[in-house]
């Protein structure tokens, strides 16, 4: 691509690391040298500028480095060991759970893009991937859940057109199924209220006394019993960590300066870019890429970048990690993106995005990969949503169906912080 000799300056000082961060001994004539190649290979890349290309400094910390704590700095407060909390859900939403289309979460996708059909026979109950909701939980089309279901609304838990539960159901109030297609429980089911449909129940069926239970319900066992149902989510006690809080706490304690770019790059990004990150906590005041653009975040260690204002990005939105490497994105406003790609679809544990503000929104088709906190936001996706990780969020507002792949590891991210995993559900 030609650019003019003025062009090239230009760029170089845009994008060059400040006067005080240059190593001692190294002379003017050296990295005039080293700013001339770093510009030469910036063109033939097409003009996406890397960090490799520009003078490297010593890292404040060894790789994987300390933990990322959000809200203070216990066990407790050990990014990794939240998230494995909040991972024993796939999917959890403080309010009503409304999927206009099917409901697909753990289940391997078959040929064509379509999930898999359950094996012939009662699959046996497996206590993973489970589903949960604050509110009430009402599915139009089919349910397949690899795990349990939770549903803690005083309304009907509602299937519209059958499918299968890997694990437990639990409904503090009715269960109304399908009376044309079978919905299938591997476990036992515990319902607050009527039972309704075609429901086939491996195990037994827990409801109270006065229950009505119709024709079309088969379970293993009956246990007449008064039922109830804890919130799973436990959006009623308040965020597990002030997300702003913890924002505000790195504007004046960070490890900015160790980083070979100046955080204001990522301000207004107008360019396709590669940025490395080493282990540390990094406070980024505003951050916004412009349409069609491409961002590789490459993450050597255990990255905290907190984020004072909104993320929006134009473009696709990459995450390369280095073996035992984490990224933990903290935003306190929300969180907007239209590119193709976002995290790292491929190893989702170890990308965390938590969201303070009231608005995640995705486009219609995208390829994400995060472990998601957003408790105060809508989280919509267009028309239908694949999804790999795990979604806490106060509202999924998908028009269409919603397939989710869960990493079967999400438990295990408090071990580096020293805690065994949590329980699965059932």
């Amino acid at each position: 691509m030609a650019v003019s000799r003025e062009r090239r300056r230009s760029s170089w000082r845009n994008f060059a690391p400040r006067s005080d961060r240059v190593r001692r001994g190294a002379s003017s004539a050296t990295l005039a040298v080293g700013a001339a190649l770093a510009v030469l290979a910036a063109n033939a890349l097409g003009c996406t500028r890397t960090t490799e290309l520009f003078p490297s400094l010593t890292a404040a910390c060894v790789a994987p480095g300390p933990n990322v704590h959000l809200g203070g700095d216990g066990e407790a407060s050990c990014a990794g060991a939240i998230a494995a909390g909040l991972g024993r859900y796939a999917l959890c939403t403080c309010n009503d759970l409304v999927v206009t289309g099917n409901l697909d979460v753990g289940v391997p996708m078959g040929a064509g893009g379509a999930p898999g059909r359950p094996p012939p026979g009662p699959p046996p109950p497996s206590f993973l991937t489970a589903v949960g909701g604050d509110g009430n939980i009402q599915v139009v089309g089919m349910t397949r859940t690899k795990g349990s279901l939770v549903s803690a609304g005083a309304s009907d838990l509602v299937f519209g057109r059958g499918g299968f539960i890997g694990g437990n159901v639990h409904a503090a109030g009715a269960l109304t199924a399908s009376p044309l297609s079978d919905l299938l429980v591997a476990g036992d089911a515990y319902v607050g209220g009527a039972i309704d449909g075609r429901v086939d129940i491996q195990g037994s069926l827990h409801a109270p006394v006065d229950a009505t239970i119709s024709p079309g319900v088969r379970a293993h066992n009956l246990v007449q019993e008064a039922v109830t149902v804890d919130s799973p989510c436990q959006c009623g006690a308040g965020p597990v960590f002030d997300v702003a809080a913890a924002v505000a706490a790195r504007k004046d304690k960070n490890a900015d300066d160790a980083l070979s770019f100046d955080v204001s790059l990522l301000a207004d990004l107008g360019s396709n870019e590669t940025l490395d990150w080493s282990c540390g906590e990094y406070y980024v005041p505003a951050f916004q890429t412009a349409d069609g653009t491409t961002l590789d975040m490459r993450v050597h260690g255990r990255v905290g970048i907190f984020v004072a204002g909104d993320l929006r990005l134009g473009g696709t939105f990459t995450v390369s990690l280095d073996p035992d490497s984490e990224l933990d994105l903290v935003v306190a406003g929300s969180v907007f993106t239209t590119g193709r790609v976002f995290g790292s679809p491929a190893t989702p544990r170890r990308t965390r995005l938590w969201v303070g503000s009231t608005t995640v929104s995705l486009p219609d088709v995208i390829q994400f990969g995060a472990a998601v906190y957003a408790p105060s936001a809508v989280f919509s996706a267009g028309a239908g949503m694949t999804f790999a990780g795990t979604l806490f969020a106060g509202t999924l507002s998908v028009a269409g169906d919603v397939h989710i792949t869960y990493d079967t590891s999400a438990t295990a991210a408090g071990q580096s912080c020293g805690l065994a995993p949590p329980p699965p559900i059932e």
